[in-house]
């Protein structure tokens, strides 16, 4: 079985107000696909209320670096209160979504994802003494560059949220928000 270390943990990203949904997660995607990460999206269900929509969603993206070693990163997004509203950005009529947003990220390192080395006792005792001997210097490399990569896509989300806070102007609410 593989052995998961969570190196980041439980970093939150808070926002209230207008934003894109399409755009943030196209930006999302967009930004591990640019680092190499391919996508899994664990989780994605809405939910409708009379004060507005309620969508949680978890995108878990991972990259293989070595046959040994895999990163990922895990958003867990949950959106309250949604609803629809239109605006007039430049001259144009745009429908965006106010609400609350919330995005949890956990940085993981995975080692043996695929299980090369549970076959037997030995083998479980080899893959320990070759951990903390050899690996352990590639092992500390890549913890390092997850962060960093978690701690950039925390960036960046939280850059385009606050993008909207400066620059959409008042909202009226769509009549077909509910």
């Amino acid at each position: 079985m593989a052995e998961k270390r969570i190196v980041y943990q439980d970093k939150l990203v808070s926002f209230e107000g207008l934003f894109n949904m399409k755009d943030l997660f196209r930006l999302i995607c967009k930004w591990f696909n640019e680092h190499g990460y391919d996508m899994f999206e664990n989780k994605n269900f809405e939910e409708v209320y009379e004060e507005g929509k309620k969508v949680i969603c978890e995108l878990i993206p991972y990259k293989k670096v070595t046959d040994y070693h895999k990163l990922e990163i895990r958003i867990f997004f949950t959106c309250e209160n949604l609803k629809e509203v239109e605006v007039e950005i430049k001259g144009v009529k745009q429908k965006l979504l106010k609400g609350r947003i919330d995005a949890t990220f956990d940085a993981i390192l995975v080692t043996d994802y695929e299980g090369r080395w549970e076959g037997r006792p030995a083998h479980y005792f080899y893959r320990a003494i070759i951990d903390k001997f050899i690996y352990k210097s590639y092992t500390d490399k890549y913890e390092q560059q997850l962060i960093k990569e978690a701690k950039e896509c925390q960036e960046e989300i939280k850059s385009y949220l606050n993008m909207f806070r400066y620059h959409a102007p008042p909202a009226k609410e769509s009549p077909r928000s509910h």
